[in-house]
């Protein structure tokens, strides 16, 4: 499987700087029309999502995927806080309606669900999609979560997490390992 980047950005809000890069070998900066999100795809997108000003470098991100299935990954952000960015993953295959990607969240000793990633960061060579939250801005509580792109989602991979916050920031244990 590949996956080929259309685009890049640089995240800045509130004096926070974000690098989400998609510098890899045979990548090439979207044209304007490739990173104008579709009507369909911009449709999937929450209510809840704020619009945000692209004059501070938050823009969607948008990779076209090179697998058997085919079609576009779009990375919408949806609020702008002082540490995290939350973003909604849409899909939209090459024959088929796009659909927006929900995703597995570790709260109060059970799993759920979310539409959110935070600060996302996807590698289009790989296939691999990681984000990390955290719970308050010092950090100390939060979670790490990676997956790989297989089949039209993304599997879970790994899911790292401490719900009550300490007082220090340190590496989250394991919640979850895919075998």
């Amino acid at each position: 499987m590949m996956l080929r980047s259309l685009g890049w950005m640089t995240a800045a809000a509130m004096g926070l700087s974000i690098g989400f890069a998609s510098a890899h070998a045979g990548a090439e900066p979207a044209s304007e029309e490739a990173s104008t999100m579709p009507e369909a795809v911009a449709a999937q997108v929450s209510a809840t999502c704020a619009s945000i000003d692209e004059s501070l470098g938050i823009a969607p991100q948008h990779y076209a995927i090179d697998d058997e299935i085919g079609g576009d990954l779009w990375l919408v952000p949806c609020n702008a806080g002082a540490y995290q960015i939350s973003y909604e993953a849409i899909y939209q295959p090459e024959d088929a309606e796009p659909r927006k990607l929900l995703f597995a969240l570790w709260r109060d000793g059970s799993w759920t669900g979310t539409e959110l990633l935070f600060n996302p960061e996807f590698d289009p060579e790989t296939g691999v999609l990681t984000d990390q939250y955290k719970d308050r801005g010092a950090g100390g509580c939060g979670g790490e979560r990676t997956w790989q792109w297989q089949d039209g989602n993304f599997r879970l991979t790994e899911y790292r997490a401490v719900e009550a916050c300490e007082d220090e920031a340190s590496e989250f244990p394991v919640v979850f390992e895919a075998e």
